[in-house]
């Protein structure tokens, strides 16, 4: 059996309400309001691993009721220590900083000129290189940008 496996960048929205909602369940000691930014960040980090997939759905950006404006603000805290998620904290009342684009580290995007797919390449350190575009097989030789 062949199987594809697609990897892709997601924006995940875990509102101040949904996270304490979550901490109460947990029936833990310290009150909600004493977490410190990065237990914060941790415990959302907690529910996205521990819910389902239509749980889901309510807080990807883009679907449900995760709006653009819900991920726009001031940045308090974030956590840049992994290679493949970035965790940030939001304060939506606040107005957003100017920010730089967030690259996820060691990670390459190349979009296929013949039917415009974009992928990903992990460890991707040569200058130019010769591509398989995994949607439409084509061949093609892309610069470095």
């Amino acid at each position: 059996m062949k199987n594809v496996v697609i990897h892709q960048i997601v924006t995940w929205i875990f509102t101040e309400d949904q996270l304490r909602a979550y901490w109460k369940k947990q029936k833990k000691n310290l009150p909600f309001s004493g977490l410190t930014d990065r237990q914060y960040m941790k415990l959302a980090e907690e529910m996205l691993e521990h819910s389902s997939h239509s749980q889901l759905e309510q807080h990807l950006l883009g679907r449900g009721w995760r709006t653009k404006e819900e991920a726009e603000g001031k940045v308090i805290a974030e956590d840049e220590s992994r290679e493949d998620i970035h965790v940030e904290i939001i304060d939506t009342n606040a107005p957003a900083e100017p920010r730089r684009r967030m690259l996820m580290d060691r990670v390459r995007e190349i979009a296929c000129p013949h039917c415009s797919f974009t992928f990903y390449v992990r460890e991707a350190t040569s200058e130019h290189s010769d591509w398989t575009c995994p949607a439409c097989g084509n061949h093609f030789h892309e610069s470095k940008s």
